[in-house]
């Protein structure tokens, strides 16, 4: 039986001030995980601040 591990990437990001830069700044989390062998299997978003539109986006990964 293969041993898997898990790991979670909290990405934060604060309303919509720059969608561009925050696709490229998750482009380059999803690319380290896979040059080291992770793959991703979910993602979530939360909510934690209405006020100031802050949120968490949450990427669960895993290896073999």
């Amino acid at each position: 039986m293969a041993k898997v591990e898990n790991f979670l990437d909290i990405y934060y990001a604060i309303g919509n001030a720059n969608n561009q830069r925050q696709e490229n700044e998750i482009t380059a989390i999803m690319k380290k995980r896979n040059s080291a062998g992770w793959k991703l299997i979910s993602t979530s978003t939360a909510i934690v601040d209405t006020k100031n539109q802050f949120s968490n986006l949450y990427l669960f990964c895993e290896k073999d």
